[in-house]
């Protein structure tokens, strides 16, 4: 795929390359028009947004930004195209899924599973303040490569695209996405570690 423009509110970026892809929305590692901008990712949706995007954008972006949460970044600028699918842009954070990790052998399942637990305890905070993630599956669980450290990703996006507010079932939908990551992790075939070097 070719660089491409595209403009996210006040910040203009270059599509670098493809990060992934699903049936309702593709992430591209993006750079920022200054020199000195860091790496960013872009996440564009296939379907329209639902009416109150913005103010649900700006309010989820306060939101995360007076929390100051270490393990969660504010999204940083949101869009909508022309025909009215909408795109956010967040810092970017190298990580692995934590699925590639366990099947790569280089983390134990248990271990990742155990990697779970302060990502729900983050989450229960969250609900506290009124926030969801929305969106707990295993693409959007990231393991640090130096520290090991579990993240999450798109904290609070998905919401942004729902046709009602913050309720009760989305915050019981983090706790069955939490389950149903550990039931995957759980579930994968042992590895018996990366291929020995020749």
């Amino acid at each position: 795929m070719e660089p491409e423009e595209f403009y996210a509110g006040p910040r203009r970026v270059t599509i670098q390359v493809p990060l992934g892809k699903s049936s309702s929305a593709s992430v591209f590692l993006v750079k920022g028009d200054s020199p000195a901008t860091r790496l960013l990712r872009l996440k564009m949706w296939h379907t329209p947004a639902a009416p109150g995007f913005f103010p649900r954008f700006h309010r989820l972006q306060a939101q995360l930004e007076s929390w100051a949460e270490e393990d969660i970044d504010p999204p940083l600028a949101a869009s909508v195209d022309a025909i009215g699918c909408p795109s956010v842009l967040t810092v970017f954070r190298q990580g692995i899924p934590i699925l590639d990790r366990v099947r790569s052998g280089r983390l134990d399942r248990y271990e990742a599973i155990a990697r779970l637990t302060p990502l729900i305890a983050l989450t229960e905070r969250a609900h506290a303040l009124g926030l969801v993630h929305g969106s707990i599956v295993p693409g959007n669980v990231l393991v640090d490569p130096d520290s090991g450290r579990a993240r999450l990703l798109d904290f609070g996006l998905n919401p942004l695209l729902a046709s009602t507010e913050i309720d009760g079932a989305l915050r019981a939908a983090d706790y069955v996405g939490f389950a149903s990551v550990a039931r995957t992790l759980r579930e994968l075939p042992p590895n018996s570690g990366p291929p020995r070097q020749p």
